[in-house]
């Protein structure tokens, strides 16, 4: 049986998979931030109020008024842009708060899955049908 096989990698499947090493690592990283010494809450919740509302609000807001088309040529542009900000950002975060870049990185990791699983959370409840994401 190989992955390619479309019977054993459903999209189902292939979404809680996705959601299980997102978890995971999550899991990994704030057990370094535990272990590392002083947790950086600030940035943990900076990170998870930032994530919940780009994940959930503005995603929810493009899906209803932005045409399948230009919302994939956009999210691209949108992605080609944030990563090196994202990156310039937690450094320069790193080097003002004069904590580590490794325990920076971790707290905007579980910040992020966090802020992720609440706009997914919400999305799931009380979120109209017609904003919801198509179901894998």
């Amino acid at each position: 049986m190989s992955l390619r096989d479309d019977s054993f990698l459903t999209p189902r499947r292939s979404t809680l998979l996705t959601y299980g090493l997102l978890g995971l690592f999550a899991l990994l990283s704030a057990g370094r931030l535990v272990e590392s010494g002083p947790v950086p809450w600030g940035m943990i919740v900076g990170a998870t109020v930032v994530a919940a509302l780009g994940a959930g609000p503005v995603a929810w807001l493009a899906r209803d008024r932005l045409p399948a088309s230009r919302r994939g040529t956009y999210g691209r542009v949108l992605l080609v842009v944030s990563l090196p900000a994202f990156a310039l950002l937690v450094g320069v975060l790193a080097v003002a708060s004069d904590a580590s870049l490794l325990s920076m990185m971790d707290a905007v990791v579980v910040g992020v899955v966090c802020g992720g699983a609440v706009a997914l959370l919400a999305e799931r409840t009380v979120v109209p049908e017609r904003y919801r994401a198509e179901p894998a």
